[in-house]
């Protein structure tokens, strides 16, 4: 077990002193409690990596130091020590939000075994809510490239103003992702998002899930999905796939923004995806020049992985997280060779192909085919001179990028003399064409 900062709270000393010298022969470091006030005061002060306490105490009891630390902001893992009585009571307090509870008399490797399980839940939730922060301060679309930043300020830019947007990218770039920020930055963020996926509409009936069925009666009648996005966003999931029967009476209603039937004015932005440029599938003859033109108030371009390789391992560990949170394990080491081969892999199947690998690091599923699909191979045959070249390489490019390219900010940045870094630039087959 690995050793952590614990708080014992128990208003009986023998049995705190006891407490206080079990968890700390495992090595974690503990301190003790006699009232749970100067436990909470603690707490807030320095927050623990769990509380365990006991819960019957004279003044603050347990359930009143967990109700404490959660309205003082606090979110530590707290395990309650009960009385045979008081089992209902504890269960109380789970439903409250703690993490567990004993009931006394209790066994010694019973109570190490459920800190220690606390203790990796408290951890998997902290690495899950740090790249949750790290994501939702980066607008979703995490990485340092120059590329990455480009998309988020464009995204910024494009999602207030309220003019119909065309996302292109491969498979797993994103396209949906985008089209809810623009959604939920936009001038109608409260109002729905409706999903129409242009590949998946039926032969028959299309026309009616679209644009609604005229011939229901008034009282049921069914308004269709462009109608049901008034107030909100249309995602017009892969349009390049849409029916050629059924782009002119898109073109109408775009056009009018009125509903089909009873004409009433329709307010909603519309975010078309398409897997390729739209212009390639005009040229082709199988969409329509004029409906394309009325929908691509602006055009968004969605990077692959490949072309933004040094982003691959952050994208790599936030999937981790979240898949160690989901199947509750613990969250898999990623190491230097691991994120050279993340950084080497084409990922034909982008974001979606680096979920499924998460998952499989995550469950320990990588076995050869496994590893030769992602990329996380044992063993390169490269030298440690090679390796700390291509880290060096790496970690340069990655500081370049961050400085667009200056390389006396970078150089700041790195602890390098400038005419060093200029020098590792010209030297680094890596870094080749980055001088400036």
């Amino acid at each position: 077990m690995s050793g952590a900062r614990l708080f014992v709270v128990d208003d009986d000393p023998d049995h705190l002193e006891g407490l206080c010298d079990l968890i700390g022969a495992v090595g974690h470091r503990t301190e003790g409690f006699a009232e749970a006030r100067a436990a909470l005061e603690a707490a807030v002060a320095a927050p623990p990596d769990l509380v365990l306490t006991d819960l019957r105490m004279p003044g603050m009891d347990g359930i009143g130091l967990l109700m404490a630390l959660a309205e003082a902001g606090c979110d530590v893992p707290v395990v309650l020590l009960t009385g045979h009585g008081d089992v209902a009571q504890a269960v109380r307090a789970m439903q409250q939000g703690a993490e567990d509870f004993l009931e006394k008399p209790y066994d010694a490797g019973h109570l190490l075994m459920v800190i220690e399980r606390a203790l990796k839940t408290g951890r998997l939730k902290a690495e899950v809510a740090r790249l949750q922060d790290r994501l939702d301060a980066q607008g979703e679309f995490i990485g340092e490239s120059r590329t990455m930043a480009a998309l988020r300020a464009t995204l910024s830019e494009i999602a207030p103003l309220d003019i119909d947007v065309v996302v292109t990218g491969e498979t797993g770039t994103g396209k949906e992702l985008a089209a809810r920020l623009l959604h939920h930055r936009g001038p109608r963020p409260e109002g729905p998002f409706v999903v129409v996926n242009c590949a998946t509409l039926p032969d028959s009936g299309a026309e009616a899930v679209l644009f609604g069925d005229a011939r229901s009666a008034p009282e049921g009648a069914d308004p269709g999905l462009i109608a049901a996005a008034d107030g909100g966003t249309l995602f017009l999931d892969q349009i390049d796939a849409l029916s050629a029967t059924l782009q002119p009476k898109l073109l109408r209603i775009l056009q009018t923004r009125q509903a089909e039937g009873d004409g009433r004015a329709l307010a909603f932005r519309v975010v078309a995806s398409a897997s390729r440029p739209l212009r390639d599938v005009i040229g082709e003859g199988s969409f329509r020049e004029d409906l394309y033109y009325r929908i691509a108030g602006y055009e968004i371009a969605l990077p692959s992985l490949r072309q933004v390789p040094a982003d691959v391992p952050l994208i790599f560990e936030k999937f981790l997280s979240a898949a160690a949170a989901r199947h509750g394990r613990e969250l898999p080491a990623v190491t230097f060779e691991d994120r050279k081969a993340l950084q080497a892999h084409h990922w034909p199947g982008n974001a979606h192909e680096l979920k499924i690998m998460a998952d499989r690091h995550v469950l320990g599923l990588k076995g050869k085919d496994t590893r030769r699909a992602a990329g996380f191979v044992a063993g390169t045959g490269q030298t440690l001179r090679d390796l700390v070249a291509d880290f060096e390489a790496q970690e340069i490019a990655r500081v370049l990028d961050q400085c667009n390219g200056n390389t006396e900010a970078a150089a700041r940045i790195l602890g390098l003399p400038r005419r060093t870094l200029n020098d590792k630039i010209a030297k680094l087959p890596l870094l080749a064409g980055r001088k400036r």
